[in-house]
Parts: C-alpha cells; structure tokens; sequence
C-alpha cells in the first residue's frame, strides 16, 4: 500500500498525464506528444535518451509512472513550456488538477492578453474604485498613435527616423461586458528591417493598465519571435479642469523592438486619434486596419508635414531632443 508521500506523487503524475492528454486530444493549438517532447529540457542531451523517449512519448500506453515518478519535473517543465508559448487556456474541469500537478494555469475569467507574469488580483486591488477606474478610462480609453524616436537615427543624421506605433486602450464600457478587473492594452509596432513577416505580423505588446502614484503604467508581454519580452509605458496622470479625454501623452517607453532583439528606452508623444474611444467594433476594426498600414520607421521630415496639430509636432519634437541629451538606452 503506498504511504501518503508516494500517493502525493502518484496522484501528481496522473494530473499531469490528464493535462498532457488533453492537450494532445482536444488539437488546440495543435499540440502533439512530439511538440510536448521537443520542449523537455533534457531532449538532446544524448541519442539513446531521445530515442527511449520518443518512444514513450508515441506510445500512450506505455506514457506511465516509469516516465512521470522518475521525470516527473522535465515533463512538467515541458507542459509547462506549451502552456505558456502557445497562451493555452485550460477548461475550468481541469484547472484543480493542473494545480495539483504543478502547472501555473489561467484563470477561467482572465483574459489571453494578460500575460502570466501580471498578478491581475494584486493590480485590481490598487484600482478597486469603480470611480477611479472609470476617470482614468475616461482620459485615455481608445486608440492613440505612438511617436518615438527611431533607435537607428543617429548624431549625424540630417532627417532623423520616427518610429510610428498603434496603441489601443480598450474602453470602460467594454471592459465591464468582458467582465475585466482591470483595464487592458495592445501596442502594435513594426521593424526598421522590414521583411514579409513583419509587414503581415507587426509586433505587437499586450498587457494590463496600472495607476498608482500619480502614474499610469501600461505593462505587458511582446508576443511573437525573440527573446525580449516585457514592455512598459509610463506617464504622469495630471487630470484636467475640464475632464474632458486627453489629447496627447508624454511619458517614458521601454519595450522590445519589433523582432524582439533588444529592449529599446525613449520618450515617447501619443496623440489620440479622434471618436475611437466610442464603443463601437466595426468602427475600431476599420481604424486598426487604416492605421498598421501608416506604423513604422519613417521620415521625420515626412511625418511632421503630415500633422495638423502644431504643439504635436513641438511635444515630439522636444521628446527626441530629450531622448538624445539623456541617452536614453538600448540593450
């Protein structure tokens, strides 16, 4: 008879093998035993050690305690690794035991776009006034164009090179129906070395919106290629006597470039774009359509020809300029 030690074990392998099978026979994602294995840690390691695995990992029946109480922490790791990369939500029948077993899930009611990382509790709790939630919202919900300055401009260059990215708050009203604690992003940019992948997949940044200390803070997850992946904007939130929506930001970006080789620091300007913070889905999707065709490095002789507003054109102007005296960063 097993002691509760060995039973704690046992029942841990089940879990997972419960995980692993769903994973594999529901096709989300279209995982197979073959992408499960490819992510074990030790795979590689020597001929021999793939071969018995791979052979275990075809044959389900065999898929047992000779693999789990042994390797019970690489297969773990492994699921783990296919959870996270491919941002599987687990059904609600299997999130007890994906917890039994070790796996950090995702909650039912949280949104893919969170990513793992984010404690959503823990941020809903500094904004847990419906009342705040909702002025903070009121001032930025909606779509914003993004200026920064490109990190290939440089001293000698005659016309320096804008990097233009698309930003999307999603509105209070949204929110709620979503049934979201707290309020959520996507920043969308693309490349300076522009391929086919990236004119038809701009990267993109998704996360979740904070306000504290008199700041918002948007902090999320790059998805897509490369090894860098969080990404932060932040701006002093001053409010105005009229609480009408704000019309442009100035705050501190921090965010992987689009093939997510480096983490690029600048000061960035955002400028609203008009009526895109009304609840409407077809209008959103025709705005998002029209402005991923205009994002990119461009020409800030160009760019600044083509804005109306200018104390736009001053505020992105004085922003690069501040950018190049603090030296702002790239790794």
């Amino acid at each position: 008879m097993l002691g509760n030690n060995s039973r704690w074990r046992v029942d841990r392998a089940f879990a997972l093998k419960a995980v692993m099978q769903y994973l594999v026979n529901c096709k989300q994602k279209r995982i197979t035993y073959k992408k499960i294995f490819a992510a074990h840690p030790k795979k590689g390691e020597s001929k021999e050690f793939d071969e018995i695995k791979r052979g275990h990992m075809f044959m389900r029946e065999n898929a047992g305690f000779d693999i789990y109480e042994e390797e019970f922490p690489h297969f773990l790791t492994a699921v783990q690794r296919i959870i996270d990369d491919n941002k599987i939500e687990l059904p609600s029948f299997l999130l007890e035991a994906a917890r039994h077993a070790g796996i950090r899930v995702v909650g039912g009611d949280r949104s893919a776009a969170i990513p793992a990382f984010i404690d959503v509790n823990g941020m809903a709790s500094l904004m847990e006034d419906d009342k705040e939630v909702e002025e903070i919202l009121r001032h930025y919900q909606g779509c914003w164009q993004i200026y920064r300055l490109s990190s290939r401009s440089g001293a000698a260059d005659t016309d320096e090179k804008v990097n233009v990215g698309f930003l999307n708050i999603k509105p209070l009203q949204l929110m709620r129906q979503l049934g979201r604690s707290i309020p959520e992003f996507s920043l969308y940019q693309r490349s300076e070395e522009e391929d086919a992948f990236q004119v038809s997949n701009p990267g993109k940044v998704s996360g979740a919106m904070l306000h504290s200390g008199g700041y918002i803070t948007l902090i999320g997850e790059r998805s897509g290629r490369g090894f860098a992946k969080v990404g932060i904007l932040t701006w002093a939130h001053v409010g105005n006597i009229f609480e009408e929506h704000e019309k442009t930001i100035f705050g501190l970006s921090c965010i992987p470039n689009s093939e997510g080789r480096r983490i690029i620091g600048a000061y960035f300007v955002a400028q609203f774009i008009s009526e895109s913070d009304e609840l409407n889905d077809d209008k959103y999707r025709m705005t998002r359509e029209n402005q991923l065709k205009t994002i990119g490095s461009v020409s800030w002789t160009d760019l600044k020809g083509s804005i109306e507003d200018a104390s736009v054109v001053q505020r992105i102007q004085a922003a690069f300029d501040r950018s190049k005296r603090d030296c702002v960063f790239q790794v």
